[in-house]
């Protein structure tokens, strides 16, 4: 077991729901510890609402309330096209190593390279080359269903009570909880139990490990 002092952190989501999904216990845990955590979303999903039953604009507000949730202040949520981000790779890299120059990040969290979604892939990849020679931890995510090949190295223990916040948080989405069986409660508490069990304890989340920066503090003469 390792006990990590993190101060800034970069949590990257190319859409609405990912990083929650994937890293939202964590997320939620770093703010507790007094982490300043800045969540970027890279689109609000727009084109991917059914507006016979929502507005437009609806996963941008659920967005904002699972950050509420999640105890972030700091979130920004972009407009690029869902399931377009190949083509608009540059903006995308652009952005994030922007956000790299603005802030000396002690560790990002962001989606895995070996996700078959295009959005996720751009994003994770574009993370890498922006962070790679910069002093910063990276560590990458899992979204259920779309990561086959993902091998964790990096655990998050969670208590039962952090689960049940991760289950409340994630149904902030619900226009998502409907038709997504992912956001099913069991889904949910099942995919941490797995993680969980390969550590010996009831829930856990999992991250592959992209790079990691250590420094050895000297002990005082």
């Amino acid at each position: 077991m390792m006990f990590w002092n993190v101060n800034e952190v970069l949590v990257l989501s190319p859409h609405t729901d990912d990083m929650e999904l994937g890293a939202g216990g964590a997320v939620r845990m770093l703010v507790r510890a007094g982490a300043h955590v800045k969540s970027v979303v890279f689109s609000d999903c727009k084109k991917s609402v059914d507006t016979s039953k929502y507005p437009p604009d609806v996963l941008r507000k659920e967005c904002q309330a699972a950050a509420r949730h999640l105890g972030i202040d700091d979130l920004t949520i972009l407009d690029f096209p869902v399931r377009e981000f190949p083509e608009h790779r540059q903006a995308i890299l652009d952005t994030i190593y922007r956000l790299g120059r603005e802030t000396p990040y002690d560790l990002i969290l962001a989606t895995w390279k070996g996700d078959l979604h295009q959005d996720h892939r751009t994003v994770a990849e574009e993370t890498l080359r922006a962070f790679l020679k910069r002093d910063a931890t990276i560590l990458a995510y899992e979204i259920p269903g779309n990561c086959p090949g993902f091998v964790p190295h990096v655990y998050v223990p969670l208590s039962e009570d952090e689960v049940r916040e991760k289950v409340e948080m994630l149904h902030s989405y619900r226009s998502q909880v409907e038709k997504r069986g992912y956001f099913e409660i069991n889904a949910i508490r099942s995919h941490m139990g797995y993680y969980g069990a390969q550590i010996g304890v009831p829930y856990a989340e999992a991250f592959v490990q992209e790079k990691t920066i250590i420094r050895f503090q000297r002990p005082p003469q």
